[in-house]
């Protein structure tokens, strides 16, 4: 394996690089993170279509969160995914529905559209009217994705940490940070817990400066 310290270009508010950053500290794999906005010179140098994170290890160059992922696997280690067939296919689906349902529905047309709007200067009656439809979408999105929710327990998928924990806690992350987090918690109660508990985690409190819940909390002391 080459032993040179990897890097990933990305951003710490960005939830993949968040869930690529998380991944390593959990494997004890040291590693740089370089900032990087999407769409950026530095964005693009590595990265076709400007998107982030994007890991450089040696002369390896992966784009794309779930080809990183696999490329973890491969050359660190593989302990974040299960052995056995039955909680491997539930990693891949809480995944697969993060990354098509909820990211889409909930964290960009929600969460996103809300930031770009109190920066565009709106008021909050103005962001209130905006979310209304977005909202009414993301709604039974959040409601799937409790059911699939474990009743207890430290984790998503059983009785380990996999990655189906690294790719939904830095997007309820965002989601909770928000002054919507209230109609999603009512929604999600139990994954509203699970993230409380796994904010206290060591993968989750290192990686939580220049976060969106980061950012708002220390606005709130202003």
């Amino acid at each position: 394996m080459d032993n040179t310290m990897p890097t990933i270009i990305g951003a710490s508010w960005s939830s993949y690089t968040r869930t690529i950053c998380m991944a390593l500290i959990h494997l004890g794999v040291s590693f740089k993170l370089q900032h990087a906005y999407p769409h950026s010179k530095l964005a693009y140098a590595h990265h076709p279509f400007g998107r982030i994170p994007t890991l450089i290890h040696g002369t390896h160059h992966v784009f794309e969160t779930m080809a990183i992922r696999e490329y973890i696997d491969t050359v660190f280690s593989s302990n974040l995914t299960p052995k056995d067939l039955e909680t491997r296919i539930k990693m891949a689906q809480w995944i697969s529905v993060l990354n098509d349902y909820v990211f889409h529905y909930v964290v960009e047309d929600v969460c996103r559209r809300r930031l770009l709007s109190e920066a565009a200067g709106k008021s909050q009656d103005e962001i209130t009217k905006l979310l209304v439809r977005p909202i009414k979408r993301a709604k039974p999105i959040m409601a799937e994705l409790e059911a699939m929710a474990p009743d207890d327990g430290d984790y998503l998928c059983g009785q380990q940490l996999t990655w189906a924990d690294l790719f939904v806690y830095p997007a309820l992350a965002v989601i909770f940070a928000l002054p919507e987090a209230s109609i999603f918690i009512e929604i999600a109660p139990k994954l509203s817990m699970w993230a409380r508990k796994f904010e206290k985690r060591k993968e989750a409190i290192e990686t939580f400066k220049g976060t969106i819940a980061d950012d708002r909390n220390a606005m709130a002391k202003l």
